[in-house]
This record gives structure tokens, C-alpha cells and sequence, in this order.
């Protein structure tokens, strides 16, 4: 077998999903080839900066309304799902998050450094003296490239949110039947407001795509997405189990 065929066990290694029968043979592979233990290393390391990704601060008028309903009508307990369900559907956001996680991570660490665009012959004269690099002829395809460069990151890095944020919207639709409605049609419209901004930052940035303002807007939005779909599940998690107590505390957590 190649590193290729073993990069997917090096990643099943490292999140513990690997066939514990072919664990001896991918150790071996391990020690015995350089390139696969770098590839262990960065995995390792991937995985504990994804563990520690800060989650966004959801909408204050969120949280103190469901606590009011939770309060008001008490939780509802139509059926009783086994651990094992319950478990899954936490071990699905957990495992879609920590996926955009690394994806994220692998995007920019990977990605070369960007050229900035400076306003004046002036600034570009330092940022040459600076780097070294010989100015760029007037008219040279530079500018165009970089654009093009920033793009397709903003691309790449919105489809791993996305990917993530289809996940948890299949997993929070699957069944909202353990949601009281009105405690839905908060958390729904919160949603609506969160799209809003996602849309209109990505207007901004149709038209000028280094604006940095703009592309901070959008992945903080995208980011607010996630923990609001990652919370909405808890909660359901927590009402379809019977648990006031263990809701309460999800919201009394996004409130603080």
C-alpha cells in the first residue's frame, strides 16, 4: 500500500474510528515512513486547535424568550428515544463541527500569503523595500490574480460552512416536533435574521471581494449559524428526553 492508501486510516486513527484489527499495520506504516508521521502530527494538532475554535455569542433576545416558554408551558416528553439515538444525533454536530473545524484550519494554514493592496506609489515602495520583491509592472495580471486568489478562498472556506451548516439543519428539521412552536418560530427567525446578514455580506463581497470588514461579517454570521443550529439540537436533545432542567441550563448558558 501507498501514503495514499493510508491517509484515510491516519485520519480514522486519529479520530478513533479505525478497525482496531487494522491498527498494528498503520502503527507500522507510521514508524517506519516519515511523510505519514508528519501526517499524524499535523492531524493531532488540526484536531486540538479545532477543539478549542471559540462559538459565537447567539442574539440576546434568543435565549430569555425560550427560557420564558420552557418556564410556561414546561417540557414536553411525547416519546422516550433510546440513549443510543440521543447520543447520535450529539455525536453528529459534534462531528460536523469539528469537521469545518480542520477543514478551516487545512484552507488557511495551506494557503499562500496574500498580496495587500496599498493606495500609494509611496506604500507600494516600502512594501517592496520590506519583502524584497521587485515592483510589479503597471498593467501585469498581479492585481487580477490576487482578486482571483481571495475569491476562491472565500469560496472554499464558505463551502466548509455550508457543509456543516446542511448537516445540522438536516439533523434540527429531522424532528422539531419536541420543540414547542413558539420556541420554533424563535429559533427560526433568529435564523432569518442571521441569513440576512450572511446575504448581505456576500453582496459586498461580490462587488469587492478583499473587503475585510465584509468577509469578517460573513464568517461571524456563518459562525452564529452553526452555534444556533448546534444549540437548537441540544435543546431538542435535552425536551424530547423530558430534561427541564438540562434545557434550562442551554439557555441559561447562551444567555450568559
Amino acid at each position: 500500500m501507498t501514503c495514499d492508501d493510508f491517509a484515510e486510516s491516519i485520519s480514522a486513527l486519529v479520530d478513533g474510528s479505525l478497525d482496531p484489527a487494522h491498527r498494528p499495520r498503520v502503527e507500522a506504516h507510521i514508524e517506519a515512513c516519515d511523510d505519514c508521521r508528519a501526517l499524524l502530527d499535523d492531524l493531532r494538532a488540526l484536531g486540538r486547535e479545532a477543539s478549542v475554535l471559540p462559538r459565537s455569542p447567539l442574539p440576546d433576545s434568543l435565549w430569555p424568550r425560550v427560557a420564558a416558554r420552557l418556564r410556561e408551558q414546561g417540557v414536553r416528553d411525547d416519546r422516550a428515544p433510546s440513549r443510543a439515538a440521543l447520543w447520535q444525533w450529539g455525536a453528529i454536530a459534534a462531528m460536523l463541527v469539528a469537521a469545518v473545524g480542520l477543514s478551516l484550519m487545512l484552507t488557511w494554514t495551506r494557503r499562500p500569503a496574500l498580496p495587500t493592496a496599498p493606495s500609494g506609489a509611496a506604500t507600494q515602495e516600502a512594501g517592496h523595500a520590506e519583502t524584497g520583491a521587485r515592483p510589479a509592472a503597471a498593467g501585469n495580471a498581479g492585481g487580477g490574480a490576487s482578486v482571483e486568489g481571495v475569491e476562491a478562498e472565500l469560496r472554499m472556506a464558505e463551502e466548509h460552512y455550508e457543509r456543516a451548516i446542511s448537516g445540522l439543519e438536516q439533523v434540527a428539521a429531522s424532528d422539531q416536533s419536541s420543540l414547542d412552536p413558539q420556541v420554533a418560530a424563535t429559533v427560526k427567525r433568529n435564523l432569518e435574521v442571521i441569513d440576512r446578514a450572511i446575504a448581505e455580506s456576500r453582496t459586498a463581497l461580490s462587488t469587492e471581494p478583499q473587503n475585510q470588514p465584509a468577509r469578517e461579517s460573513l464568517f461571524e454570521a456563518l459562525r452564529r449559524k452553526i452555534g444556533l443550529l448546534q444549540d437548537t439540537i441540544a435543546l431538542m436533545n435535552e425536551m424530547r428526553k423530558g430534561n427541564q432542567a438540562g434545557a434550562a441550563r442551554i439557555v441559561e448558558g447562551n444567555k450568559s
